[in-house]
């Protein structure tokens, strides 16, 4: 699921790079930033970068984030979580590529409790500052939701309803077809889909961010719904901590397998 979350999911920034001859953001203050300093300031634009709208003369530039959590127990019961993300971007106006990827393990007592992975394509073209259009191809698979392996390929338009310094929203609308292979005896689903999306990013201090990335692809066998709500502190100037909650949910499921997961993660990210 990388729709998202192709690509779902992972950081953000406001989109700074809209309007040319904007005025530079304000100073930082002790009471504006985590690091209370300009240098804080540039690590979270360091961080923040992949949500930024293309910015037409600038030229080709490669962005990037990866994120990975992991706790392990031991005592009464051994456990072992692992999440790790990563994402990454290609930008040559009007052109803007993203590739990503995504493993979701846990286990307790040496039994495997779940397990997702994840791996994404979407490219963008842009007419404008704010609308464009997206191609997006997605592999993901989930056998404790009864998913074997699934491929999505969907294209369509998007729009930055809101756009500035602090706060972005953009829309996604399009369709595209789905092939699902199952863990059971389950016929594989071959089947036309339509695809929505928002992502939401809201610049809560200089070095803080809040994001939502909703996206939904629904089919006449099965429709997919992922939400990744995330909170993302810049510490230094290529480090952050990032606290996350992922809510997955598959309208189809064979009796006796739940239809909704969830995922709370604490993770470190590194920007290059």
């Amino acid at each position: 699921m990388l729709g998202l979350m192709a690509l779902t999911g992972l950081g953000g920034t406001p989109a700074s790079a809209l309007a040319q001859g904007q005025e530079p953001p304000l100073a930082v203050s002790g009471s504006e930033s985590v690091g209370a300093d300009a240098s804080g300031n540039q690590s979270a634009k360091k961080l923040y970068t992949l949500r930024d709208l293309p910015e037409l003369g600038a030229p080709p530039s490669w962005a990037g984030e990866a994120q990975i959590g992991f706790a392990s127990s031991s005592g009464n019961s051994d456990t072992n979580n692992l999440n790790a993300n990563l994402l990454i971007s290609y930008t040559a106006y009007p052109w803007r590529h993203y590739l990503g990827g995504e493993v979701i393990r846990a286990e307790n007592d040496g039994k495997r409790t779940t397990e997702r992975y994840a791996a994404a394509y979407k490219p963008e073209y842009f007419f404008g500052p704010r609308t464009f259009a997206f191609g997006f191809f997605g592999y993901d698979r989930d056998p404790f939701s009864n998913i074997e392996a699934r491929y999505s390929s969907t294209v369509g338009l998007g729009h930055a309803l809101v756009a500035n310094e602090r706060q972005t929203l953009t829309v996604q609308l399009g369709g595209g077809y789905r092939v699902t292979q199952y863990t059971d005896n389950t016929p594989d689903s071959e089947e036309p889909v339509a695809r929505g999306a928002f992502n939401y990013t809201l610049s809560l201090t200089n070095n803080t961010n809040f994001s939502e990335d909703f996206s939904v692809m629904a089919g006449s066998d099965n429709t997919f719904i992922e939400s990744v709500s995330a909170l993302q502190v810049a510490m230094t100037d290529t480090l952050a901590l990032s606290l996350s909650y992922t809510v997955l949910n598959n309208s189809f499921t064979p009796p006796g397998i739940e239809s909704t997961d969830t995922f709370t993660s604490v993770n470190l990210v590194a920007a290059f």
